[in-house]
C-alpha cells in the first residue's frame, strides 16, 4: 500500500514538474521586449523629447510627496540610464525570471515583480523624501524575483552573474554586497535600497507562495553562510572576533 501512494506521489511530482517545464516565459519575454522598446524609442527620438519623458515617468520623491506623477511607481522600472543598465537587468532578469515564471507561475511571478518594484520605490521614497534625483531602472523588481529563486529554489543554477552558481549562493552574496554598499554608501548613482527593499518584498512574497519552501530556503541559506563564514575564519580570510 505505501509503495503504491509513494508511485502515485511521485508521479503527481513527475507530473508537476514536467508542466512546470513546459511553460512558455510569456511575462519574462514581455517585460524585456517593453524595456528593450522603451530604451530603443529613447534613444532614437531627440534628447530634449527624450528628457521630457524621463522627467514624466522617472520616479522623483519629491514630486512623488507632491502628488505629481504618482503612476511613476510603475513607470520607473520600463526606464534605464544607458544601454549598459539596461543590459545588466536585461541578463538578470532573464536568469532569475526564467526559472521563477515556469516555478511559480505567470501571475504570481508578475504579481511578486510588479510589487517589489513598486514597494522598494516606494521605500526609496521614503527614505529621501525630499530628493530630487531620478531614479529609473528595474532593479528592485529583479531583486525580489530574485529572492523567490533564492528561497524556494536554493540549488537552482543560475547565470544571474555570468557564472553558473546555485541561487542560495547568488542570494547570498548579493545580500551581502548590497548590506555593505548601503551600510557604506560609497556607491553614487546607484540606490541600494532599492535593490535591498525589493529583496525583502520577494522574500516575503516567497512565504506567501509557499511557506514549507521558503523556510526551507531560508534554513539552507542560514546553514551556508554559516559555514562560509566559519571556513573563511579557518583560512584566515576572516578576521576572528576578539
Amino acid at each position: 500500500m505505501f509503495k503504491q501512494v509513494f508511485t502515485i506521489i511521485s508521479l503527481d511530482m513527475e507530473g508537476e514538474v514536467k508542466e512546470r517545464e513546459k511553460r512558455p516565459l510569456i511575462v519574462t519575454y514581455l517585460l524585456l521586449i517593453s524595456t528593450v522598446f522603451v530604451q530603443i524609442y529613447v534613444s532614437l527620438i531627440h534628447p530634449s523629447e527624450a528628457l521630457s519623458i524621463f522627467e514624466a515617468y522617472s520616479l522623483v520623491p519629491a514630486s512623488l510627496f507632491r502628488g505629481v506623477h504618482v503612476d511613476s511607481l510603475i513607470t520607473y522600472m520600463f526606464l534605464h540610464g544607458n544601454l549598459l543598465h539596461l543590459l545588466v537587468n536585461s541578463v538578470a532578469l532573464f536568469g532569475a525570471g526564467s526559472i521563477v515564471e515556469q516555478d511559480i507561475g505567470h501571475l504570481r511571478y508578475f504579481l511578486v515583480f510588479l510589487a517589489s518594484g513598486v514597494l522598494a520605490g516606494l521605500m526609496h521614497c521614503l527614505i529621501s523624501p525630499w530628493s530630487d534625483v531620478p531614479l529609473v531602472g528595474s532593479s528592485g523588481a529583479i531583486f525580489g524575483v530574485i529572492a523567490i529563486l533564492f528561497l524556494l529554489m536554493p540549488f537552482k543554477l543560475t547565470f544571474i552573474m555570468i557564472v553558473p552558481l546555485p541561487s542560495v549562493l547568488v542570494g547570498i552574496m548579493l545580500s551581502l554586497v548590497e548590506l555593505s554598499a548601503f551600510y557604506m554608501a560609497n556607491d553614487i548613482g546607484i540606490a541600494h535600497d532599492v535593490h535591498l527593499a525589493g529583496f525583502l518584498v520577494g522574500g516575503v512574497s516567497a512565504f506567501i507562495i509557499d511557506q514549507k519552501r521558503a523556510l526551507r530556503g531560508l534554513i539552507i541559506a542560514t546553514i551556508v553562510l554559516a559555514f562560509i563564514y566559519y571556513a573563511g575564519i579557518y583560512l584566515d580570510l576572516i578576521p576572528s572576533a576578539a
